[in-house]
């Protein structure tokens, strides 16, 4: 009996060899090929490496779908294909891409319901049956949000905010930063809301918020920031227009005319509501105000009084850095916890620039809300002569903001008046800057005040302009585990086991 092994042919070792060689290569490609499979079905699989995680969800969203109670369908208008490589004016497809990854990460939360629908056959009168409410001739159109028999379209000019500069000298539209996760939110909050409160912003007395104002530009972004946490925001013009019951909220932003009588009795009536209550007043003083008489009676009616000085900021620990005079734009304290207690962190500070500030005359009516340290000084204004005049610290704390509450006898039912004195203390960049809480405080003001218990939601746009590329410590193990160890080990295995094919025949 021969024991000799059969020896392979140099034909059959070639093939073989081959075969081994081809074997690998298909393990690799099957291994990407199952990576992108998994990557598709859980969106959130994918690594992101850019600095700030553009694309990737805020921490605000998250946590807003983790815990949405209310089914949300959300459909964009064309194929997946489409709609991440469609480009703006440049060519660049980049921020459809980056929202349709986000879109994607949406999706993997139970309530978020997420899919594409090429309307593009689709005739507007059939789509009108079903969403009358729609202008289906608009090119604007791109993303369906529904939850139950409720519905809105986010057009492009929603999402994707445009470079003015691309447009003045070019003539060219080009994307410089989405908003996808604060429309939606916003759209959700809108759908979703059993009912929506109705701030009235006042324009009658030369207000900021006054469309033909000078510095509307620079104030106006509270009006999107009041939008975007689902309040119907209307504007209201004291002299001509009444106060009515609708209305939950009266906003009156820097007036440079004092009230009318007749003004401020519509004010106390409608705050009154007829012994309902349930209203809240929020006024933001202007410093420059030649005279304010009848707007000081109000107040003292509440028991508080506004002073015509800048708060001085001593403690060094809470004057913001920078700039000529630092003591005048000051961090401040947090008074009162019910104002905070809703916020997403209370760590970061509400700045209130070149505030006046406002005294509390009854305690039995008014509290402070945000107060500055026990030594701050008030840099008196409207004082004759060159050198500055202050009012030196009596060893107790400045009040930035207050609130003053008025209601039947057991305060069942209540109405607020609240008084904050900076109006640089919600101008745009104020409240669009992440390192402060003035734009969820402010939100939370009227949340509390009016009793609405959704939680404040600002999430900042992303501009991909100067996105750079970071890696985390743990991508960078993986990283390295795959290239640097796994792969090469698969290929120098096979080089091996082919080497001593090849030496043994």
């Amino acid at each position: 009996m021969n024991n000799t092994k059969k020896r392979l042919t140099l034909k059959q070792r070639k093939l073989l060899n081959a075969a081994m060689i081809i074997v690998a290569l298909l393990i690799i490609v099957g291994v990407n090929i199952l990576a992108s499979v998994l990557v598709g079905r859980f969106p959130n699989l994918e690594a992101d490496v850019t600095s700030r995680g553009a694309y990737s969800l805020n921490a605000t969203t998250e946590e807003y779908l983790e815990y949405m109670e209310s089914k949300v369908s959300v459909t964009v208008l064309t194929t997946e294909e489409a709609f991440s490589g469609r480009t703006d004016d440049s060519g660049s497809s980049s921020y459809y891409y980056q929202v349709n990854k986000l879109l994607k990460e949406m999706s993997v939360y139970e309530n978020f319901e997420l899919q594409y629908k090429d309307i593009s056959a689709a005739s507007a009168s059939k789509l009108s049956a079903e969403y009358p409410d729609i202008d289906w001739t608009s090119a604007e159109n791109l993303i369906l949000v529904e939850a139950g028999d409720r519905y809105e379209m986010l057009t492009v000019s929603d999402i994707f905010t445009y470079s003015q500069d691309y447009a003045y000298y070019y003539g060219m539209s080009v994307i410089e930063s989405q908003s996808i996760e604060q429309c939606l939110l916003t759209s959700i909050q809108h759908l979703t809301a059993e009912n929506t409160l109705k701030i009235a912003v006042s324009t009658g007395n030369s207000e900021f918020l006054n469309e033909h104002s000078q510095v509307y530009a620079g104030y106006s972004g509270l009006i999107d920031l009041l939008e975007d946490n689902a309040y119907e925001v209307v504007s209201l013009n004291l002299l001509t227009e009444e106060l009515t019951d609708d209305i939950d909220a009266l906003l009156m932003l820097a007036p440079a005319v004092d009230i009318t009588n007749e003004q401020s009795e519509k004010i106390n009536n409608w705050l009154e509501n007829g012994g309902e209550y349930g209203k809240t007043f929020m006024y933001v003083p202007f410093d420059f105000m030649e005279s304010s008489k009848n707007i000081d009676l109000l107040l003292e009616q509440w028991g508080m009084k506004v002073r015509s000085g800048y708060i001085y900021e001593n403690d060094l620990s809470m004057a913001l850095s920078g700039g000529s005079t630092p003591q005048l734009t000051s961090i401040v304290n947090y008074a009162d916890e019910s104002f905070t207690e809703d916020l997403k962190t209370s760590a970061l500070p509400v700045i209130m620039p070149y505030s006046m500030a406002v005294e509390i005359t009854d305690e039995t009516l008014a509290a402070p809300m945000l107060t500055s340290s026990d030594s701050a000084d008030l840099l008196l204004l409207n004082q004759e002569g060159e050198e500055p005049v202050y009012e030196k610290s009596t060893g107790k704390a400045l009040n930035y903001a207050a609130v003053a509450t008025k209601g039947n006898d057991d305060l069942s039912k209540t109405s607020n008046l609240v008084v904050w004195c900076s109006y640089d203390g919600v101008s745009v960049s104020a409240i669009s800057s992440s390192n402060f809480n003035n734009a969820p405080y402010f939100v939370n003001i009227f949340n509390k005040t009016l009793g609405n218990e959704a939680q404040a939601i600002v999430v900042e746009s992303v501009n991909l302009g100067f996105e750079s590329l970071t890696v985390s410590s743990a991508q960078q193990v993986t990283v390295f585990v795959i290239f640097v160890v796994l792969i090469p080990l698969m290929v120098f295995a096979l080089g091996i086991v082919v080497w001593v094919r090849r030496k043994n025949r």
